[in-house]
């Protein structure tokens, strides 16, 4: 038989009254197109959230240890100089036209770049260190050998430096101890001049012919007497150099003239030589007139070697030919021509007579006669035309040969003319060098002497040294300022990387991903969503106290210290909750997330303990109940059963009882005060809880119950620890997965889920437990199911 008697339910309410007609709110409709854009933005902002304890601490961390070292750091003062550097002196006496003129110096942008250069390296050397050094006496100097550092504690960051007296002019010195002069020429210790280096920095000033030197130390009045003491010596030692080049290039253009002097004299002498040997040669008219002569000849012998060259073939080939060839050849003469026609006559009369009288006539032999007569004649003639063009080829050879020799005599001639005019110019143009080179050395020499005694130089300090006021280093702004940001960095970047090593599901849009299943509800952390009810229900209960509601107002305190001790079973115990809300819309998707009939036997298992899946299941059965259904709670968690210590219900007797034989079904099903909600225990541990689960009382039990409730909840052990749930899903109408936000591992999950679709489980959706709706994209509860002002429960 049922037990008949009631048990009441720990913190128990009224139950929920439904909307008139009983129906169910329909899940919310989630728009992934409207939520996609803004979700990267609160994601982030979530991981900062919950991670931001370690973040504040990296930070804090990170800006007190830069503050820290800021101010143990030595402060350290920079006074600094500026020199204009000329590529030459600004004013420059030239002389021109035997007038002294004033000039400025002639200057290009690479040269410029080059001199700069230089004095930049002139400022920074060795050399000029030890001049100051050597100088100043700064080898016994106290303040040098031993600059304390001035250091500043917290109240002193803001403070400015008392200002010194500024050295007057660069002639002020620190006090100088009273060793020896003869000290000061002593060698100078290396290391005294790599400290004097490192206080040193000098640096050109983009885009102009300034440069800057500076010194830090950390004795501000220090480095301002160093600063000018540096450009002093150099100054000095510039204008050393300055006037050193000038006594050299005096001497040197002193040694030039009397050379130059030399050379005129010798150059003269020489051309006075050559006019006396040649005092009669016209060296240009006459080289004009054999210049003229040879291309004349040249002209000539151009024409006889082309008549030559035609008739030496004319020869050549006459005197290849044979003679029918050769009177063909001189057919066009009129008188061979004259005699071949008189042959050819005889020749057609003898062959006539031939014809008629016979070749023994008279008549025939005289024109046979005849006829060789001529042909002598004939050959004869070819013979002379023979001769007559041979005779004008070695006519045209000797006439060529002629002109040749002449042209070689001509040649000679200019050539002998050639060599006395370059020797005539050679020596006039030593003399007139020699006279042009003299007079430059005899300028410039008067240019340099006048430089000399001229006063002016090149460098010109535009900005003298200060005692600084304040440190140079550390900056203060700028260090916390770079510590700040650094920490900032330094928090984000240890935030997303806990957030990238956590392999814990964190979010439904992540389980839906990782699983391929629908999350049927997000239940939020308890303690956070009883802390917004808490501020909810207490803003209430000032709305209606100032409406005159006093008694509302007297129970304030005490509604707000029952909510904080508040267990499991919201859906009882804080109904305008919104987890409880949230368990509702977990009933909701229960009745509404299947096709067809809502599932009977509803089984909710998780992947490890300690996930929630047994809160889950006993407010799901209480929603359920409220809804106005038949529901039976069944913990079938036979190994670590917690629902009956929520229920305060005796565990005596239950479901391990009656499937070991001990009890029948309905002496340990137990009828709850709250309407419609029954529940059966799982009674004492057994030994072999996976073979009683998996037993057929067991399966003649599901089907028994499902044949008198409404709904049948059954509350198992987690999948992956032991196989309980997995035996028990082949059995029921669907499975609810509960997962632990920030908790469960996602691989694991997937290996619960894979397990129960292996065993053939109707997997239902998930059940995301425990999440933080503060941030990111879980803004799904709000205050609309607060209590209105005037239901404000005590």
């Amino acid at each position: 038989m049922i037990a008949r008697t009631p048990v009441p339910l720990r913190g128990a309410s009224a139950p929920e009254q439904l909307p008139p007609g009983g129906g169910y709110l329909p899940p919310p409709i989630f728009d992934a197109e409207f939520s996609e854009q803004p979700r990267h933005l609160r994601a982030h902002l979530s991981v900062l959230h919950k991670h931001r304890w370690l973040a504040v601490t990296c930070f804090a961390v990170t800006v007190v240890s830069t503050a820290v070292l800021t101010l143990l750091t030595p402060r350290l003062y920079t006074a600094s100089t500026r020199l204009e550097v000329a590529r030459q002196s600004p004013i420059q006496l030239r002389l021109e036209g035997n007038v002294l003129r004033l000039g400025e110096s002639d200057r290009d942008a690479n040269g410029a770049a080059t001199f700069v250069g230089m004095q930049v390296a002139a400022l920074r050397s060795r050399d000029l260190a030890e001049r100051v050094i050597r100088g100043r006496g700064l080898a016994a100097n106290d303040a040098f050998l031993d600059p304390r550092p001035r250091r500043h504690g917290l109240l002193s960051l803001g403070e400015s430096m008392p200002r010194p007296v500024r050295p007057r002019g660069f002639e002020t010195a620190p006090a100088r101890s009273s060793a020896p002069e003869a000290a000061t020429r002593t060698s100078i210790d290396p290391a005294l001049i790599d400290r004097y280096m490192r206080y040193l920095a000098v640096e050109e000033v983009r885009g102009s012919d300034v440069v800057e030197v500076r010194f830090t130390t950390p004795d501000p009045s220090l480095s301002a007497f160093l600063a000018a003491a540096h450009t002093q010596a150099y100054l000095e030692a510039n204008e050393e150099a300055r006037r050193a080049n000038d006594v050299t290039a005096q001497e040197f253009l002193g040694r030039q003239l009397d050379e130059s002097r030399q050379q005129v004299e010798r150059g003269e002498a020489a051309l006075s030589r050559f006019a006396a040997e040649h005092p009669n040669v016209a060296v240009n008219e006459e080289q004009k007139t054999v210049a003229q002569r040879i291309t004349d000849v040249s002209s000539l012998l151009t024409r006889a070697e082309g008549t030559r060259v035609e008739l030496q073939t004319q020869n050549d080939s006459l005197a290849k030919k044979q003679y029918g060839d050769l009177l063909a050849f001189f057919l066009d003469r009129p008188g061979i021509q004259k005699l071949h026609l008189a042959l050819l006559e005889l020749r057609a009369q003898r062959a006539g007579l031939e014809g008629r009288l016979g070749p023994k006539h008279p008549q025939t032999l005289e024109l046979r006669r005849q006829q060789a007569e001529i042909e002598d004649q004939l050959r004869a003639e070819v013979t002379q035309e023979v001769e007559a063009i041979r005779a004008r080829y070695d006519a045209a050879r000797l006439h060529e040969e002629d002109l040749r020799r002449k042209l070689a005599r001509l040649g000679a001639t200019a050539i002998q003319l050639r060599d006395l005019g370059a020797r005539y110019q050679l020596l006039k143009n030593n003399v007139e060098g020699a006279h042009a080179l003299h007079a430059s050395l005899l300028k410039q020499r008067n240019e340099t002497a006048v430089n000399a005694e001229l006063v002016a130089s090149n460098v010109r300090v535009i900005e003298r040294a200060e005692v600084p006021r304040r440190p140079s280093k550390p900056n203060v702004p700028l260090n916390l300022v770079l510590g700040a940001l650094a920490g900032l960095v330094l928090a984000v970047g240890a935030a997303f990387a806990c957030e990238y090593f956590d392999q814990s599901v964190k979010s439904p849009q992540e389980v839906e991903e990782l699983l391929l299943l629908p999350t049927l509800a997000t239940i939020p952390n308890f303690d956070q969503a009883r802390r917004g009810t808490a501020r909810g229900l207490q803003a209430l209960r000032l709305l209606a106290s100032s409406n005159g509601d006093g008694a509302a107002a007297s129970n304030g305190a005490g509604t707000t210290e029952r909510l904080d001790g508040l267990g499991e079973l919201v859906v009882v115990q804080e109904p305008w909750s919104q987890v409880a809300e949230a368990f509702r819309s977990l009933r909701t998707a229960v009745l509404f997330t299947a096709r067809g009939a809502p599932p009977k036997v509803v089984l909710v298992t998780s992947a490890l303990a300690a996930e929630g899946k047994t809160v889950a299941s006993l407010n799901l059965a209480t929603a359920l109940a409220d809804a106005g259904s038949r529901v039976l709670l069944l913990d079938a968690d036979l190994r670590h059963p917690r629902c009956h210590r929520t229920l305060g219900v005796d565990a005596a007797r239950g479901l391990s009882s009656f499937l070991a034989g001990q009890q029948e079904l309905e002496s340990v099903i137990h009828v709850l005060d709250r309407p419609g909600l029954f529940f059966i225990p799982a009674g004492p541990p057994p030994k072999n809880p996976a073979e009683l689960v998996s037993s057929a009382r067991m399966r003649r039990a599901l089907e028994d119950l499902k044949a008198r409730y409404d709904f049948l909840i059954i509350d198992t052990p987690p999948v992956l620890p032991v196989t309980d749930a997995v035996v028990l899903a082949r059995e029921v109408d669907a499975v609810v997965l509960v997962v632990k936000g920030h908790g469960t591992p996602g691989g694991l999950v997937r290996e619960a889920r894979d397990r129960l679709l292996m065993a053939g489980a109707p997997i239902l959706g998930v059940v995301m437990n425990d999440v933080d709706l503060t941030w990111g994209d879980l803004y799904l509860y709000d205050g609309y199911y607060e209590p209105p002002p005037g239901e404000v429960p005590a």
